[in-house]
Order: C-alpha cells, then sequence, then structure tokens
C-alpha cells in the first residue's frame, strides 16, 4: 500500500474522513494527476482495511469539493484542474508519527503529554474495573453510563443557568466516543442529500467533511473579530434552505477567538427564527478563566434549536475518546438508533473513568492547573515572539486557550513557511489547514499552550530564524 495511502483507528476523525484526506494527499503530491483514475471503491478499500462504504462516503467528499468525477460504466477519475499545487499542500503530522525528538510539534492543537493526569488515571482505572461489579465490561447501554449523563447533564444545566437556559435532561445526553463521532450523529440525524450547512472560515475542516458526506452542500462563512459573520449567515437563511450551522464560539479553532454573549444570544434568536440547527462545538471552554466565562449558545437557545457538543480531549487527554451530544429530546431516539448502528456503544470502563473524575473533583482541580499552565506558555510565547512584529507580523494574544494565530506579511504563504520551519524542527499549522481556498494561506496557528520555558526559546528562535531567512523561511538566515 502507497505510504500517503494510510489510516489510523486511534484517530479521532472518521475512516471515511480519513480515506478523503489520504486520496487529496496523493492528488496534491503529484502521484495522481488530472484524468488519473482513482482506485475502485473495493480494491481502496481492500487497502485501507476498512468497509466500502467508507470509500464511498470519501468519494463523495472529493466529488463535492470538485476533486473528483465519476464516469458511467468507467469508474471515478481526479478531476481536470481540480488539484491543490503540490507547494501549496502543507506537511501534515500524522497519528503516532514518532519525530524522535528532532521535532517540537506546534500543530496538534493539544496539551503535551506530560500534562495528563496520570496518577489520577491509574487510581480512577482500578476504580472504575470494581465500580459496578465488572458491568463496565459488558454491553453498555448506546445512550452511555447513566451516573456519567447526569453528571454531565448537571454541569450543563449550571453553565446555561445565567442565561435563563434551559435545563439538560440526562435522558438527552448521548456519550460519544469523541467529539467527531457527536459531529457525525449530529449530521446523521439532521442532514439529508442536498440541505444547506454553513461552517466558519478559516475553520475546523473535519466538521466540513462530515456534512459532505452526508450529502450537504457546505457554505464557509467568514470569520470576524466576534465570531462567524451572522449578517452574512442571515442572508444565507433568506436566500436557502439552511439546515445547520456548525460553531466552536470558545478560542475557535484555529484562530483563538471568543464569541460575544450578544452574537451567541443572537444565533440562538436566528435559528429560531430561521428554522435552522445550530451545533455548537465546545473542545475549549475549561480553558477560559472562570471570570471570564460566558454562557454557551446552548444557554439562549429558546426553541429547541441546538445541539451541543463536548469533548474532553483537550482538558483531560486526546486518548480518553470520550464526550457528549446534548439534543432536543425529540431527537433522542434517533441518536441512540444511530450510535447503535455506528459502533453499539463507547468505551465502557473509559465512561467510568470519566465519572470518577467528575465525581472526585479532581477533573475540575486539573483544569484549573492546565489553564494557568497555558496561559503562561501563551504569554511566554506571545513575548518570544515579540521581534516578528518588526518583520510585519501581527496577532492578538488569546485570553486563554492553546493557540496563537499568527498573521503573516504580504506574499508570505503559511504552507510554504511551515516547510521551513519544519526543516528548523518545529512544526507549524497553516492556514491551508483550515481554509478550503488555498489561495487563502496567510496566518499560522502556533498551538504552544503546555510548552516548557526552554521549549519556548528553542522554537521562537527557529520561527524568528525562519522569518528572517525570506518569504518561504528556507533561504540562510542573515
Amino acid at each position: 500500500m502507497d505510504a500517503s495511502l494510510r489510516i489510523f483507528k486511534d484517530d479521532e476523525r472518521p475512516l471515511y474522513v480519513q480515506a478523503a484526506d489520504a486520496v487529496r494527499a496523493r492528488m496534491a503530491d503529484g502521484s495522481l494527476r488530472p484524468g488519473d483514475r482513482l482506485p475502485s471503491v473495493r480494491r481502496l478499500s481492500d487497502e485501507l482495511g476498512v468497509n466500502p462504504a467508507t470509500v464511498v462516503a470519501a468519494y463523495r467528499i472529493l466529488a463535492r469539493e470538485g476533486l473528483l468525477e465519476s464516469r458511467q460504466g468507467s469508474g471515478a477519475f481526479v478531476a481536470a484542474g481540480g488539484v491543490l499545487p503540490p507547494a501549496e499542500y502543507p506537511w501534515r503530522a500524522e497519528p503516532g508519527e514518532d519525530s524522535g525528538g528532532t521535532c517540537l510539534d506546534l500543530s496538534a492543537n493539544a496539551p503535551p503529554r506530560r500534562l495528563f493526569p496520570l496518577a489520577d488515571l491509574k487510581r480512577f482505572l482500578a476504580e472504575a474495573v470494581d465500580l459496578d461489579d465488572g458491568r463496565a465490561f459488558e454491553y453498555q447501554d448506546a445512550a452511555g453510563y447513566g451516573p456519567l449523563r447526569e453528571r454531565l447533564a448537571a454541569g450543563l444545566s449550571a453553565s446555561v443557568a445565567p442565561a435563563g437556559g434551559r435545563s439538560a435532561s440526562p435522558d438527552d445526553v448521548h456519550i460519544v466516543s469523541g467529539a467527531q463521532q457527536g459531529l457525525d450523529l449530529a449530521a446523521r440525524v439532521l442532514l439529508r442529500r442536498g440541505d444547506t450547512a454553513a461552517v466558519e472560515c478559516p475553520g475546523y475542516l473535519g466538521a466540513r467533511d462530515v456534512f459532505l458526506a452526508a450529502g450537504a452542500r457546505v457554505v464557509h462563512l467568514p470569520m470576524g473579530d466576534d465570531g462567524m459573520d451572522l449578517d452574512a449567515l442571515e442572508e444565507l437563511a433568506l436566500k436557502s434552505p439552511l439546515r445547520l450551522v456548525h460553531v466552536n464560539p470558545d478560542f475557535q479553532n484555529p484562530t483563538g477567538r471568543r464569541w460575544s454573549p450578544a452574537s451567541r444570544e443572537r444565533l440562538a434568536s436566528l435559528a429560531s427564527r430561521h428554522g435552522f440547527f445550530v451545533v455548537e462545538d465546545d473542545s475549549l471552554s475549561d480553558f477560559v478563566p472562570p471570570p471570564l466565562s460566558i454562557p454557551p449558545v446552548r444557554a439562549f437557545d429558546r426553541a429547541d434549536r441546538v445541539l451541543y457538543v463536548k469533548s474532553f480531549s483537550k482538558s483531560l487527554m486526546p486518548g480518553l475518546r470520550l464526550g457528549f451530544l446534548e439534543a432536543p429530546a425529540g431527537f433522542r431516539d434517533r441518536i441512540e438508533s444511530s450510535k447503535r448502528a455506528v459502533d453499539l456503544s463507547s468505551n465502557g470502563l473509559m465512561q467510568r473513568v470519566l465519572f470518577l473524575f467528575l465525581k472526585s473533583g479532581r477533573l475540575a482541580v486539573h483544569a484549573e492547573g492546565l489553564r494557568a499552565r497555558c496561559a503562561e506558555s501563551l504569554s511566554g510565547m506571545d513575548a518570544a515572539l515579540a521581534p516578528l512584529r518588526d518583520l510585519g507580523w501581527s496577532w492578538d494574544r488569546p485570553l486563554g486557550g492553546l493557540n496563537l494565530w499568527l498573521a503573516l506579511p504580504p506574499g508570505m504563504g503559511g504552507a510554504r513557511f511551515a516547510a521551513g520551519a519544519r526543516e528548523r524542527g518545529v512544526l507549524l499549522a497553516p492556514e491551508a489547514w483550515f481554509n478550503p481556498d488555498p489561495a487563502r494561506d496567510g496566518h499560522l496557528r502556533l498551538s504552544c499552550g503546555g510548552l516548557a520555558g526552554p521549549e519556548i526559546a528553542v522554537a521562537a528562535s527557529a520561527i524568528l530564524d525562519a522569518a528572517r531567512a525570506g518569504p518561504d523561511g528556507r533561504g540562510a538566515a542573515d
């Protein structure tokens, strides 16, 4: 099997999204050229070790992006003019890849492994085995472990209460195997072929791919200082049968911006007025200092139009592979049915571990320490990169989260600069990873939350050296 055609079962992205990325990479690096025939569904499913339906969904994504065309009786082919130029395609760190300690990875939107609460994890694993006579190892309820759902419902109810939001019922909390599965389930119950879905731009393309795979027409709406352009959203809702809007209101990925209370309330009002649903993707609200906390969009929902997806991959550890989807009661049976069809249920042992983290208060203690450490790292990187401002770079330091979003000087591309920085031992995420328009690549995301002081110094030095070397970061520094 070609090295670029690999998928990873422990990656949080659905397999069909990974398959689409794998084929897209071969198109971008020139291995597949316009007019080339793509592998048959059966052949590619055998190569990747997945169900043929997974490849069908991947090819559907590529077709809707204009990268693939089907010819009756002949199969699928790379579309003419539909391939990104190889130089614009960013290097991507692959899950599980070992850099041998030679690179500092600032491309992964997650805290470093050394900040994982492993001592607590070991204790809670032992307790979870005996928690209810070994039931963790039986087939689980598709909706999830009851006591955990009760804890999560209580927490969500507390967060929406300041804005007068409707309390969450444990019956409407569905445990999912990571937030990505929550997005997938939301798409399954909301979208039908031909529906319109709106997403933030730049934004998380994993959500975009989920909606494309469901057969939706995806519209990318620009981000402003206060979140998605809601004027553009309302214009879209007036022109087309808008069905779903995906948003990431707290420290948005990749820009790090936070929606104001007014924008959150307006979005909920627009959803009620125009009849679309909002999928609120919350992965970083735990990184907000309590005095600066803002109720989620879900808190302003008066018409049952918001589905709330919460991940613990950033605030606890990615390998836990747990999150939850809270939805209006009318979706309860359809979500449980879809969950059973996907993977029967989420891991019973890990659900009990998460329950113990919450019940003991250790998750809150860990989150507090993690917030402080990440805030210190962001402040340190902000200061260390200050000389870039004299070279035409600019950025705003967020009040929390994990990332800095750097605007590059005119004429400098994020993907090319990231390649140059990699040669200096630093992995960065260019805007091309978050924007479907290859011409829009004028930013870099630096995931520096949790970096230690010496790592900040090394990373900043490499980035400054690359910035002084020329537009692509590859020349010799002056």
